[in-house]
């Protein structure tokens, strides 16, 4: 074959090979015209559902949802048009209140209603640090009543309800699971003023009778007026004593005092806005303050508990407290300083002044407990025995410490515990605390006042002169 014939079949190949090469191109791009490529799909952002179903998914909250869907309140929770906060009780709160309870509220609607829409804040989602920077203070919630914000132990609470888990997001809102179920505030009506009601109650006769002897029964009976009253019952008073009571109802004074230190002037305040100032101190009608405690959930007005709250008068409220209000312990003085301002310790007060012991139980640094004889109960002794010990300060001295015991203040809740014990007392000698009939005993002696407090201890009075053994 000649050179010629052999470049001919090369190029002959050649051609039919690009031919197929630009044919299969030409196929291709006809393919592409007629099906264009798919685009893929952005990924989708996955958010929490609303209110409603995020507590439904939690699982926490069987009980809540199954309140809210008996009440027809899911279905408002569910509006992802509308913004809540919701403080959602777990399950294990609401088992706290029982079954029987449980059972009762879904078979009546408008009182769970009630309840429920007490839970919850309508028309923003208030976050932990927004609901953090209103302590202090009270809310109102979707069902018209207030609820109070406070921190204790460093923790959120909601009345005397914990929040356990905060900021749980929602489409439209948020949830703070809390650890009770809020009770609302009750809206019975009032039935007269201040002083008729604690009469028809029937458990403030003593604090009715000290009102009417200090002629404040026409003050705190003012249509026109508004009071807060701490009330102590019969059984408050009734832990002074007798002897005390009585110094009081003759010492119009000091009785006025004593009265007005319980009763806020000008402002009705209801358990939820005090419970709202906790820590802090508020002025009373004699212009002297109290604190506001609570402790394990308990209101406290310093250390009287409120006991029943929110007794409503057509001028205030009345709330029940379980101990007579005294002065906080560093505004009275020392030992000394309250035995003198009290009054019905001016033998005991010459005897400590005549021995050199008023240096003693004033010094601020040291702690006592003093057992203090009434001047009743030194005028038992005899005037001319007073006069001997005055005149014999080293028997006086070793009277004086044993009616005293050094380094603790041992309030009458403690001394109780020690029925049947021996007790040490300043002068080395031992005393015995006994308990009858609920009255507290020193040897023979009783404790006719208790729990008087000084800045640098605590004082008993009793009706008997306590005398060391030989």
């Amino acid at each position: 074959m000649s050179a010629l014939s052999s470049t001919r079949r090369l190029l002959t190949q050649t051609a039919g090979i690009l031919f197929s090469v630009v044919l299969l191109a030409a196929c291709n791009d006809s393919n592409n015209l007629n099906t264009p490529p798919v685009p893929e799909s952005p990924p989708v952002a996955e958010g929490p559902g609303n209110i409603v179903e995020v507590a439904v998914e939690a699982g926490d909250f069987s009980t809540l949802v199954a309140a809210l869907e008996a009440t027809g309140l899911d279905q408002t929770l569910a509006d992802e048009a509308e913004t809540f906060t919701v403080f959602a009780p777990t399950d294990a709160a609401f088992e706290a209140l029982g079954q029987e309870t449980i059972d009762a509220l879904l078979a009546d609607t408008e009182t769970l209603s009630d309840i429920l829409l007490y839970h919850v804040i309508a028309g923003q989602a208030v976050n932990a640090d927004t609901a953090l920077s209103l302590t202090g203070t009270t809310v109102e919630m979707a069902n018209g009543d207030i609820v109070a914000l406070t921190i204790q132990s460093d923790a959120l609470f909601i009345n005397g309800s914990q929040v356990i888990v905060t900021d749980v997001e929602a489409s439209n809102g948020i949830i703070h699971a809390i650890d009770a179920v809020l009770t609302p505030p009750g809206d019975a009506e009032p039935t007269g003023n201040i002083v008729e009601v604690a009469v028809a109650a029937g458990d403030f006769t003593t604090l009715v009778a000290a009102v009417q002897a200090a002629g404040l029964d026409t003050t705190l009976a003012d249509p026109d007026g508004s009071f807060t009253v701490f009330a102590p019952t019969d059984a408050a008073f009734a832990m002074l004593g007798d002897d005390a009571i009585a110094a009081l109802l003759a010492d119009i004074d000091a009785l006025t005092d004593i009265l007005l230190y319980h009763v806020i002037s000008g402002a009705a305040v209801d358990s939820i806005t005090a419970t709202s100032l906790f820590g802090e101190m508020v002025e009373m009608a004699n212009g002297d303050s109290v604190t506001i405690d609570i402790r394990d959930g308990a209101l406290f007005i310093n250390d009287s508990q409120v006991v029943i709250a929110d007794v409503p008068a057509t001028n205030g409220v009345i709330h029940a407290i379980d101990m007579v209000l005294t002065r906080p312990a560093d505004e009275v003085g020392t030992i000394v300083d309250v035995a003198v301002a009290n009054g019905s310790f001016t033998t005991l007060v010459a005897a400590l002044q005549a021995t050199g012991l008023d240096a003693t139980l004033a010094d601020e640094t040291a702690t006592f407990t003093v057992f203090a004889p009434t001047d009743d109960a030194f005028a038992l002794l005899g005037e001319e025995t007073i006069n001997t010990l005055l005149a014999d300060t080293e028997t006086l001295s070793d009277i004086l410490l044993y009616h005293v015991i050094a380094e603790q203040a041992v309030p009458a809740e403690t001394a109780l515990t020690l029925n049947g014990s021996d007790v040490e007392m300043a002068n080395g000698d031992t005393i015995t605390i006994t308990v009858t009939d609920g009255n507290l005993f020193i040897n023979d002696s009783q404790v006719v006042i208790a729990d008087v407090q000084a800045s640098n201890g605590i004082i008993h009075a009793i009706n008997a002169v306590l005398t060391p053994p030989m």
